[in-house]
């Protein structure tokens, strides 16, 4: 018997590390692939009485524990949807993890600083203007992280004085956009997975004059780069630029 062709077998099978409590890294992401990636996720453990700080720091052996919870799914990637963890660690050292969690899972694992870093040498801008939703210790760990990588730091602009990324609306992060007047050679990173940032992103679009990325934008670029797949049209509504070079 001739059947249709199937509309719900993918072409591709993305795992996802999501933080638990995350509201916005699995929708984002989801929306910022092409339609025949399918999405498959898991939550790391929930760490009850710890604090960020706390968390950030067991993070990682708990993101190679995690990889199991898979199972046996043929997965031609892992993301790992958090950036926090990454800004305890120089990029050498976060590039080297990200190497062991590869050489656990079999398969590519991409972390999300190791994959802005790679959407900030594809589009060629050695200055940063970082928007964080992070209290203050965090923000300057980001800062530190992304001097160390070789970038200019043009400015930090926070969003809040305590971690609020879980919380925030799209409007709040448009109006943080809204208020930035980033130099013609710089590049505008919102950092934190949690945090919504496509509409804000779609909504600022042609209004700040250079290219605009999130964790969850640089996720999605840095694992379709990895894996051949095209442009979704939101990453390319969001960062034309990054997606010209899928």
């Amino acid at each position: 018997m001739s059947w249709p062709t199937p509309r719900h077998v993918p072409t591709h099978r993305i795992g996802l590390l999501a933080p638990s409590a995350n509201p916005a890294v699995e929708p984002e992401m989801h929306d910022l692939l092409v339609p025949g990636a399918a999405l498959h996720v898991t939550r790391l453990p929930v760490m009850p009485g710890t604090t960020l700080e706390q968390r950030n720091a067991a993070y990682p052996a708990a993101m190679a524990a995690s990889l199991g919870d898979f199972g046996t799914l043929a997965l031609d990637a892992v993301v790992v949807g958090l950036t926090g963890p990454s800004y305890a660690a120089p990029p050498a050292e976060d590039a080297a993890l990200q190497d062991r969690l590869s050489e656990t899972a079999g398969r590519p694992v991409l972390l999300a600083a190791r994959a802005i870093a790679l959407s900030l040498e594809v589009l060629a801008r050695p200055k940063l203007l970082l928007v964080s939703p992070y209290p203050g210790w965090l923000t300057e760990r980001a800062e530190r992280y992304w001097r160390a990588a070789g970038l200019t730091l043009v400015d930090s602009f926070k969003l809040s004085e305590t971690f609020r990324a879980y919380e925030m609306s799209p409007e709040e992060v448009a109006d943080g956009l809204a208020r930035l007047a980033p130099p013609a050679d710089c590049a505008v990173l919102l950092s934190g997975t949690g945090m919504p940032t496509l509409d804000a992103m779609q909504w600022m679009q042609g209004r700040i004059g250079v290219p605009m990325l999130s964790s969850n934008l640089a996720c999605a670029f840095a694992v379709s780069r990895r894996l051949g797949l095209a442009a979704s049209p939101t990453l390319a509504a969001c960062c034309p630029e990054l997606a010209r070079a899928l």
